[in-house]
This record gives structure tokens, sequence and C-alpha cells, in this order.
């Protein structure tokens, strides 16, 4: 049940990069990040240093003002198309929990003007500037109840995810990881819920 509704949050939130009306559209550059109204998520473009390694990426998590919350998920999505999910320990200590995809990684200048923190509503939509990576926001059912879902993927040609790709979100309940078909169809390889 609860699979079926994060397919269902999902494909809502790839309908938004679509719907120029549906909210606003900002570009991230390294550094820069969004924190979305009415949650705890927070997400960031930065140079990984602990779920991939070297690489480019977004990656959303759940905070507070002292910073990630203890025995939540984090979810990123690569340049290089891998994504991530690890369990944040005390301290925002890291634990992988799933990774897949993927392919060469390329080192990234870590050189960056300080970033831009953006606010984010239902209806907005994030690219990653030089990259693939859309994120979007929507309102959907998560666990059996309405929740704020963030979803990131690589966009292909026909503006839909790429097929053979994967995708990840978040919520304030749980993260998941997704993979879609050559039809660009998504399916989750993994949910979880925080705090478990």
């Amino acid at each position: 049940m609860r699979r079926i509704a994060v397919v269902a949050a999902l494909a809502a939130t790839l309908a938004l990069p679509a719907a120029a009306g549906a909210g606003s559209t900002a570009t991230l550059r390294l550094n820069d990040g969004f924190a979305v109204a009415g949650t705890s998520i927070v997400c960031a473009v930065q140079l990984s240093k602990t779920l991939l390694p070297g690489e480019k990426l977004v990656d959303c998590f759940v905070a507070t003002k002292t910073g990630p919350v203890p025995k939540s998920y984090t979810v990123a999505l690569a340049v290089n198309g891998e994504v991530a999910l690890g369990r944040i320990g005390k301290n925002g200590k890291v634990t992988i929990v799933l990774k897949k995809g993927g392919g060469t990684v390329t080192k990234q200048s870590s050189r960056a003007a300080a970033g831009r923190l953006y606010k984010a509503s239902v209806g907005s939509t994030f690219l990653v500037k030089g990259t693939a990576i859309t994120c979007g926001v929507a309102k959907q059912k998560f666990g059996g109840k309405q929740a704020i879902t963030v979803a990131c993927f690589k966009v292909g040609a026909t503006k839909k995810p790429r097929p053979n790709s994967y995708g990840m979100g978040i919520t304030d309940g749980g993260a998941f990881l997704v993979r879609f078909d050559a039809q660009s169809k998504g399916t989750p390889i993994k949910v979880v819920e925080h705090g478990k």
C-alpha cells in the first residue's frame, strides 16, 4: 500500500517541470539549496564527501536548526546518475543503506561562491545548472497521509525521466529511491520511514 502511494506521489511530482504556471522555477548552482515551507525538508547541491564521494549531487534530508535529524534518512542523486540512501546517526554521521546506478565519477572543482538558500513550496521546481537533474515539490499521499514530497530525477529529451535511470524522493515521513524503465515509468526500489 505504501509503495503505491509513493509511486503516485512521484508521478504527480514528475509532471511539475512541464507546468510553467505550477509554481516558481529556479536554477541551482553548487552550494545552493532550498528549504520546503511547512516541512523540515532541506535540499542542497554540493560535492559529496559521504554518500557519493567526489561527485556533484543534490542531497535532501530532514533537518532542524541544529542540523540533520538523527534516525532520519537522506537521499542523493549525482550528476553521473547514481542514487544513494543514507541513515543519519548521532552528530550527523551518515551510514550508507543503498547505492544504485551511476557511472564514472567526474571530479568537480570545490571552488564555488557561497550558496543561496531558496524558499520552496508546493509547485516549486529546481534545475541544477549544467546538469539534467530536476527536482519538484508536490503534495501527495505517503504512508496513507497527505505529505509534501520532494522528488529529483534526470530529465531526458522528452522532458520525462531518462529511460533506465534512477531518481529519489523525500517527505517528512520517509524517503525513497526509484528506478525508471525504458518507458520512463518509475518503480520504487527502496522505501524507508524516518525513525525506523
